[in-house]
C-alpha cells in the first residue's frame, strides 16, 4: 500500500496544473476576498458608511400643538390630557428619529444631512448621498395620534434609495423597519396595557444600539476565506485522486496491480489514505502562508492550533472516503465523467450551501441545515466554532457529521469497487 501512496503523491507533485488548483488557486482566492471583504465580517462599521439626506417638512412643535389640541375636544380629563401630553413629547417619532441617526453608536455608519428637496434630489442623482429620508407634513400630529388615541391612519416615513450603493442602502431601510416596527410594537404593548405602568415609549425602546447575539469575538475576512477556501478546495483533492485512478486503468496500472496479487481494496484503501494524506498537507500550507502573509490567525499561539489540526485531520478523512467513493464509481462504470461532474458542479454547489462564498446566516433555514450536511459546511461551522470560542466541547457536533459522511462513504465505495474478475 505504501508503494502506491507514494506513487500518488510523485504524480502529483510532478503536475503543476493540479498543484496550482489545489494551492495557488485558494492562496488567490483567500487574497482577493479577504482584500474585497476586508471589515465587513467583523462588523467594521466603514465599509458600509453612508451619507444620508434628510428632508424635513413636518413642524415638530406644530403637531405637538396640534395634538395638544385633539385632546382637548376629545372630552378627556384635563389629568388625563397632562399626563397624555407628556408622553407625546417625551415619545414625539420625530424626536426619536433624529436621535437615532445621530447618536454616537450610529456616528460612523450613517451621516445625516439635512436638505431641501432639490438639493437632496442633485446631491442622491450625482451619487453624493446613498438616501434621502422625508419626513412628510403633519408626521408628528399623525403619529401621535395612532400611538396615543389609536385614532387616524398613522404616519409614514418616504425613503428614495439609489441604485448606485445598494448594500449600504439597504442597511440604512433596515435602520428605518427597525425604527418604524420597534416603534409600532411598544405603542401596541402601550396601548394593550391599558394605563397600567408608564405610557412613554421612548423610555421603553432602545434604539440605535449594537447587541451581540453572543459573546464571542467576530472574525476577520481572511480568517473566514481562509477557511472557506481550504474547506472547498480540500474537496478537489478527492477528484484528482479519483482522475489518477481512471487514467491507471486505461494504462491497465490497474491490471498489473491485480496481477501481481494485490487485494482490489489494498489499492482503494491506498487512495483514500493518499488523499486524506494531501488533504492535511493542503490544509497545513494554507494556513501557514495565509497566518504569515495575511496575519490571518498567530502562528505562535499553541492552544489554537491543535483544534484547527483536528478538525482539519477530520475533514482529511472524510475527503479520503470521498475519494474512495469517487474512485469506486469512476472504476465501477470505466467512466470519469463522474469526476469531471464533481470538481465541475457538485463541489461548487457543496461550496454555496457550506458557506464558502459568503455566510449561511441569512439562507433559509433548510438551506442552513443541508449545508451543514455538506463535508466543507460541517468542517467549516468547526473551525469557526473553534476559532470563536476555543471550546473543544463545541466541536462534537460538526465533527460527528463529519464521522457519518466518511462511514457512509467508505461503506459505498467498499461495496462499489470491482472485485477480481470484476475489473
Amino acid at each position: 500500500m505504501f508503494a502506491f501512496m507514494k506513487k500518488d503523491m510523485l504524480i502529483l507533485i510532478r503536475d503543476r496544473t493540479e498543484l496550482a488548483v489545489l494551492l495557488a488557486m485558494p492562496f488567490i482566492l483567500i487574497a482577493i476576498l479577504g482584500f474585497a471583504l476586508s471589515g465587513l465580517l467583523s462588523g467594521n462599521s466603514e465599509v458600509l458608511s453612508m451619507d444620508v439626506a434628510i428632508v424635513q417638512e413636518d413642524d415638530e412643535q406644530q403637531g405637538l400643538d396640534r395634538f395638544a389640541e385633539e385632546l382637548g375636544s376629545a372630552g378627556i380629563p384635563a389629568e388625563a390630557q397632562a399626563g397624555i401630553m407628556a408622553a407625546a413629547e417625551e415619545s414625539s417619532p420625530s424626536s426619536i428619529l433624529q436621535g437615532i441617526l445621530t447618536d454616537d453608536s450610529l456616528s460612523g455608519l450613517v451621516t445625516a444631512q439635512e436638505m431641501d428637496t432639490a438639493s437632496a434630489t442633485k446631491a442622491l442623482e450625482e451619487e453624493e448621498v446613498v438616501a434621502i429620508l422625508t419626513i412628510p407634513e403633519n408626521f408628528t400630529f399623525k403619529a401621535l395620534q395612532k400611538m396615543m388615541l389609536d385614532a387616524g391612519d398613522g404616519a409614514e416615513l418616504q425613503l428614495m434609495i439609489s441604485d448606485h450603493a445598494a448594500t449600504q442602502s439597504e442597511v440604512f431601510h433596515d435602520i428605518l423597519d427597525e425604527f418604524v416596527w420597534s416603534l409600532n410594537f411598544e405603542s401596541a404593548i402601550a396601548r394593550a396595557a391599558n394605563g397600567e405602568g408608564d405610557l412613554p415609549v421612548a423610555e421603553q425602546t432602545q434604539f440605535g444600539g449594537v447587541e451581540s447575539v453572543s459573546a464571542v469575538q467576530p472574525i476577520s475576512s481572511f480568517q473566514y476565506y481562509t477557511i472557506g477556501m481550504a474547506v472547498m478546495f480540500a474537496l478537489f483533492v478527492g477528484a484528482t485522486i479519483s482522475g489518477m485512478a481512471y487514467v491507471e486503468k486505461q494504462q491497465f496500472v490497474f491490471n498489473r496491480i491485480l496481477l501481481s496479487d494485490h487485494h482490489p481494496l489494498v489499492y482503494l484503501g491506498s487512495k483514500a489514505i493518499s488523499a486524506a494524506i494531501i488533504t492535511f498537507l493542503q490544509f497545513c500550507i494554507l494556513f501557514f502562508l495565509s497566518s504569515l502573509i495575511f496575519g490571518a490567525f498567530d502562528l505562535t499561539e499553541g492552544a489554537f492550533w491543535p483544534g484547527m489540526l483536528l478538525i482539519a485531520f477530520s475533514l482529511s478523512i472524510c475527503v479520503g472516503a470521498v475519494a474512495a467513493f469517487l474512485t469506486a464509481l469512476t472504476m465501477r462504470f470505466d467512466n470519469d465523467t463522474i469526476t469531471t461532474v464533481f470538481s465541475g458542479g457538485v463541489v461548487t454547489i457543496f461550496a454555496f450551501l457550506g458557506g464558502s462564498f459568503t455566510p449561511t446566516e441569512g439562507l433559509p433555514v433548510f438551506i442552513q441545515k443541508l449545508g451543514s450536511w455538506t463535508p466543507n459546511g460541517a468542517a467549516l461551522n468547526a473551525f469557526l466554532l473553534w476559532v470563536q470560542n476555543l471550546e473543544l466541547g463545541l466541536l462534537w457536533e460538526p465533527l460527528g457529521r463529519l464521522l457519518l459522511i466518511t462511514i457512509l462513504l467508505l461503506a459505498l465505495g467498499l461495496l462499489l469497487f470491482p472485485r477480481k474478475g470484476e475489473a
